[in-house]
Parts: structure tokens; sequence; C-alpha cells
């Protein structure tokens, strides 16, 4: 990785809010390519209702479009998963992407997530990380055949005597993996090319990137050849009702999407397991995987999960504020190894896109370019 911090912006935000694809793709033209280094999208079909809207553009025509609009940025999903395309199909999406963008295609990948899943029938619940490593080795197999027949019998995918030509522009398209549990972090290790998870803070992201170091290291790989990324939201407010509202949001989220980090931020007491039994999970198993809906939650149960966690904690370890609280949170970020940030604005889109309120989507999008990612790239 070279040296000096990178960010990338995530559109997909913008993309499920627009009213209509002029809108969006106007949005896109306006990014500025000597300030962001990177335009990510979660690749969805869906959605996590209520809370996400079912919303969605096919990511893979978008960033054909993006690389012509845009000859600067790296280009890279946030994430994919390894259940909705056979690995052929998505080698050569892949393929096509790396060629129109001059090599600029970074593969994110992940486990999955049920709400892009459960209903369109697609079956994911068998062994969903061993599917993932297996559609990682097709994949390289074929970008590295280099026209040749390739023949594969795995657990679940096969091949026989399958050809992808032309091959991608770079040598070896990097595949960064979302990784967010412990056993996931170790395979990013030993078989990444970079990491891009959603961390509960500077600290946990810490902890998280000294397990992907130890992997690396057992695994006889160069440490300089990773990348070590980082996804998250970012609210900016000055209003002190709106960020208590967004907090609380934020809390709620705690015992779902971030429940294995519970212990070692030292939250955590065993009447929680029961509390999760109520919920029907097991704190250590508990993914995006295993619900597709927040109605399927009764959120009373979850508030009482992260009751004793103190707020001040929640709004420290949250990429939400001012300004500058937004800048010292991302200093922290760097200080703890994160190398290339990336960032998915949550404040609302302006109903009017002419004239956008203060502290709507596309008035932090203004300060993010303008004043706190030239800030830090000065720094750092």
């Amino acid at each position: 990785m070279s040296n000096g911090i990178k960010f990338g912006i995530d559109l997909s935000l913008e993309a499920y809010e627009a009213d209509t694809w002029e809108r969006y793709i106007n949005f896109v033209k306006t990014v500025d390519e000597n300030v962001w280094d990177s335009i990510w999208l979660g690749d969805h079909l869906g959605g996590l209702p209520p809370i996400s809207p079912l919303k969605n553009y096919n990511v893979w025509l978008l960033f054909s479009i993006f690389a012509e609009l845009k000859k600067k940025p790296l280009l890279g999903t946030a994430v994919t998963d390894p259940h909705r395309y056979h690995p052929a199909i998505h080698a050569q999406m892949a393929m096509t992407v790396d060629h129109v963008s001059n090599g600029r295609f970074i593969f994110g990948i992940g486990a999955g997530e049920a709400f892009n899943l459960e209903g369109y029938g697609f079956n994911y619940k068998k062994k969903p990380i061993s599917k993932m490593v297996e559609f990682i080795e097709v994949l390289r197999k074929l970008w590295a055949s280099g026209g040749e027949k390739v023949t594969h019998r795995g657990e679940f995918f096969e091949l026989r005597e399958a050809i992808l030509e032309p091959s991608p522009i770079q040598k070896q398209i990097p595949i960064w993996m979302a990784a967010n549990g412990p056993k996931t972090r170790k395979l990013a290790g030993a078989i990444a090319d970079g990491w891009l998870p959603i961390p509960f803070g500077a600290e946990t992201y810490k902890m998280g990137l000294e397990e992907i170091k130890d992997s690396l290291r057992k695994s006889n790989r160069n440490i300089e050849d990773f990348s070590f990324g980082y996804w998250n939201w970012v609210f900016i407010h000055e209003d002190e009702a709106e960020l208590q509202l967004y907090l609380e949001l934020k809390k709620l989220s705690m015992p779902i999407q971030f429940a294995k980090e519970l212990k070692p931020l030292g939250y955590w007491k065993d009447e929680k397991r029961e509390l999760y039994k109520k919920l029907g999970f097991e704190p250590e198993t508990l993914s995006l995987l295993s619900f597709s809906s927040v109605d399927q939650l009764d959120l009373g149960i979850v508030g009482e999960i992260v009751k004793d966690v103190p707020n001040e904690f929640v709004r420290e370890a949250t990429l939400m504020g001012s300004k500058e609280e937004i800048i010292k949170k991302l200093e922290r970020l760097i200080k703890n190894g994160a190398q290339h940030i990336v960032l998915m604005v949550d404040n609302d889109v302006a109903k009017d896109p002419k004239n956008p309120e203060p502290y709507t989507y596309e008035h932090v999008y203004n300060i993010l370019s303008t004043e706190v990612i030239p800030y830090l790239k000065e720094q750092y």
C-alpha cells in the first residue's frame, strides 16, 4: 500500500434516496477526483426494512458509467457476496469493470446479508464462510488463467474446462474482505488483499487490525502488501437534539451489528445471553445473515441489552458530531492503523437539490470534500 492516507466515498445512500436517475448521476459528476481516492457501492438487491428502503440500482452497470465519468479514483464493491452469482459470472463482471476502468477495480466481498437473499430464494445458509472462501478461489483461478481452460470441483462450485478471456488488466484484482468477526478476520489475513470492516470505534478497529496482522504473520504474508481499509457511516450536525436522536439509533444498532464486540468492549453480563435468546439468537453467531428485517427484532429487548452502555461511549465510538469531532475521530482511526477510510454520508438527501438546507447529505458531503479530508491529507 502506498504512503499517505486515502479516502473513499460510498455513494450507495445517494443511490437509494435520490428520486431520479438523473439526480444520482449528476451527483456522481460532482465527486472531486483530487480529494476522493475511491468510489464505492454496496451491492444490494434488497434492503433492511424499515430503516433501509428497497431501492437499488445494479452496481455492476453503474461502475462502467462511473469509470467513464471519473478517470482517477479506484472503484470498489462495499461489499458483494458469494450467493447471488456463480463465481464465473462474477469473475467476468469484475474483469469487465477492470478493463473499462483501466485497472482501477477492487473486489470487496463479505459472507452476505439476509435482506439481499432470503426473499429472493437464494441458497445462503449452508456454510456461508466456507462458500466465500471457495468463491474467492474460483475467481482467482479464472483471473489468472490467461485464457486457458480451468477445471474446478469443489463443495459449492464446479468448472469443467471453463475459459475466461480476456484476463483482467491488473495482474491480480485485489480482493478486500469485510471480515467483522474473529473467524473472518483470520481468513482475511490468510487469503485476502485488504480488509474493509465496519468496526464500533477506533479501539475496536485497532483490536481487529492486530488480529489481521497476526494472521498475516502466521500465513507468512507480507504486511506491506495488505491494505487496511475502514468503512462507516458519517453524520455531521451542530444541533444537539439531532445528534441525540442519531445517537439513540446507533446505540440500538449495537447489540445487532456489533454483538461480538460487547465482551471485548467491557459491556457484557451473563444475563445478556438470555436476552439474545429471547430474540432468537446466540450473540457469537448473530450477523446480518441471521435476519432480513428489523421488524423481526423486539426493540425493547434490544434496548435492554445496551441500557448500561453510556451514551458518551456510543458518541465517542460513532462517526457523528461536529466537523471538529469528526476530524478527531478520523485522526484516531488513522493513528490506529487505518490506511483507506471509506465514508457514507448518513444525513438526509435534500428535497430541493438546487437549494439544499444545512446539514443535508449535499452539505455534509461538501464539508468532507473541502474541509475535513483536505486537512487530514495534509496532516497524514
